[in-house]
């Protein structure tokens, strides 16, 4: 018998052709139906945080300070509004910083109104203004990070990539208390300024880089820029700093770079502190002492692979309180903002002090949330 393999590779040919549409429609229907899951999985998470909150919606208001300079101002004011009309609550108090004001007087409105939740929509600038007033109450901080670097964010393990999970945390989530390092900043010539720190405030080298960053470098590369400034300060000059940390006695050094930390993660998952934690009652005063080049180096490897013991170019103290004071004036930085030079710098650890919605504990194992 004469096989026609024409009309065999021709049947054959349709058969795939008829199961590749099946599989095409099959596999848009299982997208659909994911897409239908995740939706659902999300309504849920939403409605639970609702049902558990102690207040009913409808007696619930989100103020939110915004720094409408951040390009997703915008967007972010809109997920807010959206999520609060899915909740049943009332419009948010939203109110927008300025450059004179990062949301301090922002932030008393707010509490005034009756907000149980203040959300800092911008970056750690706006973050520290609103956490400052926050701080010793009972109002929840919320953040939707639209800053370069946002340190907090990062540090607590909010999906800072995903404003949209960030503003249900910021108004849903989990309340976790965590600790603020109160500062008192003296100024050549006398002055004394009170700050708040949530992430690292130091002098020397960072403070000199956050200063020299160039602006068109971080709206083009973001937090890549501070490299850039860091190549050109990294050889500078050390300074003599007095260090005086609880009732342990002054210690003098000569230092490029001192830090006082809250957290200890920075950007691109560089865990610079492993030991410093945002909830554990202390600061880690970080001492770098180097010299030249290959003291620098030391430090790159302590930190790539994560050596915990102290290096001589790279001392790492715990503290609930300390004191710095400069033989002359150094530049100084809170939380990636440059605040000028200072000549002493008291600080304190308050322990849970703030209450954060979304904080996990869980960054603490997994710095690459």
């Amino acid at each position: 018998m004469t096989v026609d393999y024409g009309w065999v590779i021709a049947a054959a040919l349709a058969v795939v052709v008829i199961l590749a549409i099946v599989i095409a429609r099959l596999a848009k229907h299982l997208r659909r139906l994911k897409l239908r899951v995740t939706e659902l999985e999300q309504h849920v998470e939403v409605t639970a945080a609702v049902a558990a909150h102690p207040k009913k919606p409808e007696d619930r208001l989100i103020g939110v300070v915004v720094n409408v300079s951040k390009d997703d101002a915008g967007h972010a004011t809109k997920l807010v509004h959206e999520a609060c009309a899915a909740a049943g609550m009332p419009d948010p108090f939203i109110q927008a910083s300025t450059a004179e004001d990062p949301g301090v007087v922002m932030t008393e409105r707010a509490i005034e109104m009756g907000c149980d939740v203040v959300i800092a929509a911008g970056g750690d600038g706006t973050l520290r203004a609103v956490a400052s007033k926050l701080t010793g109450t009972d109002v929840a901080l919320g953040i939707i990070p639209l800053g370069t670097g946002n340190l907090f964010a990062r540090n607590i393990g909010l999906p800072y990539h995903d404003l949209t999970a960030c503003t249900a945390e910021a108004i849903h989530g989990t309340p976790h208390r965590v600790d603020t390092l109160q500062l008192e900043l003296r100024r050549p010539g006398g002055r004394s300024e009170q700050e708040i720190s949530l992430v690292i405030a130091g002098g020397g080298l960072d403070a000199e880089v956050m200063e020299d960053t160039r602006e068109i470098l971080k709206a083009r590369a973001g937090w890549l820029a501070y490299g850039e400034a860091g190549l050109r300060h990294v050889m500078g000059a050390r300074k003599t700093v007095e260090v005086k940390l609880d009732d342990g006695e002054p210690e003098t050094y000569r230092l490029r770079s001192v830090l006082l930390a809250n957290c200890g993660t920075l950007q691109a998952g560089i865990r610079l502190i492993p030991e410093a934690k945002f909830d554990d009652g202390h600061m880690d005063v970080a001492l770098f002492t180097p010299r030249h080049a290959l003291d620098w180096a030391r430090v790159i490897a302590k930190t790539a692979f994560r050596y915990s013991a102290d290096i001589p170019v790279m001392k790492v103290r715990q503290a609930r309180s300390g004191r710095l004071t400069m033989a002359e004036p150094m530049r100084f930085q809170i939380d990636g903002d440059a605040v000028g030079d200072v000549i002493s710098v008291s600080a304190r650890v308050e322990p849970e002090s703030l209450i954060v919605h979304g904080a996990s504990t869980e960054i603490l194992e997994n710095p690459e949330h």
